[in-house]
Parts: C-alpha cells; structure tokens; sequence
C-alpha cells in the first residue's frame, strides 16, 4: 500500500492500492483509490473513494464521494453525496445532496439533487433538472432546426451576390 502524506505532486502513481491524506497527485492508476481532503488530475482504479477530495478525471469500476468535486466521474456504479460532478456516466448512479451538469446512466437514484441534464432510462427518487430526457430530445431539434435554417439562410445570401 502507497500512502502519500506531503503536499506536493508526482507526475505518476501506480500500486495495488493508494491512499492519500492531504495534497494531490497528477496521475493515479490502481485497484483502490482513497483520498481524503486531497486531490488528483486523472485516476483510473477499480474502486475510488473520494472524502472532501477532487480530482479532474475518474475513471473507475465504484465511485464514492463524499463532499468532493470531479469534473468528469465514468464509471459502473456512482454513489455521491453533497458532492459536485460536471459530468456522470454510469450503468447506475446515486446522487444525494449533490450537483451534477450532466449525467447519463441506465439508472438514476437522486436525492434532493439537481442536475443540468438527465439522460436515464429509469429515474428515482426527487431531482431537480433543467433538461430531462425529452426536453433534451427537444433542444437538440430545435438547435437543429435553428442551425439549419441559418445555413440555408447564409447559402441564399451568398448566392445573390
């Protein structure tokens, strides 16, 4: 087990398992991944906990965060909580307290949550969305339309000339 304790960053970090208390790493790769009030550029890892962490990349098999922030978290299974995600895909993922941008999964189960866009097939529990799957499907026809229609616009504008 690698455990990292200063505040400074490595280019590369690669054990069995890593746990981190304080200071962050550029790139993680890993069976298990647990930080605690740290953080991390990329980690790649089966499991991934995350405690009052960040990290910009997460690509993993299990999430778990606790009052942390990812700018992109992929993987099986999302579990969050009072946590911040840009973007989230997953087969199932779990959001309580948390704020997410995009999140796209097979199943949703959020918690006084809100997001940007939700693209599930199943979804439980009370969210707050901007863009659910139909008025995604929406947006992005009427963003069609919209390009459309300024192309064809411009096309009989040059032709004139």
């Amino acid at each position: 087990m690698a455990e990292k304790n200063e505040t400074s960053t490595n280019d590369l970090i690669s054990e069995e398992i890593i746990s981190l208390e304080g200071g962050t790493i550029e790139t993680v790769a890993a069976d298990s991944v647990q930080i605690n009030q740290g953080g991390a550029r990329s980690i790649v890892a089966k499991d991934v906990e995350l405690n009052r962490g960040s990290a910009l990349t997460i690509q993993a098999d299990n999430v778990s965060m606790q009052d942390s922030a990812a700018f992109v978290a992929q993987a099986e299974t999302i579990n969050s909580q009072g946590s911040n995600t840009f973007s989230s895909l997953g087969d199932f993922v779990k959001f309580s307290e948390s704020r997410i941008g995009v999140v796209i999964a097979k199943e949703a189960d959020m918690e006084n949550s809100t997001s940007v866009v939700l693209l599930a097939r199943q979804v439980n529990g009370s969210v707050d969305t901007v863009l659910d799957t139909r008025g995604a499907a929406l947006a992005g026809i009427v963003a069609g339309i919209s390009v459309g229609l300024v192309i064809f616009v411009g096309n009989l504008l040059s032709r004139r000339r």
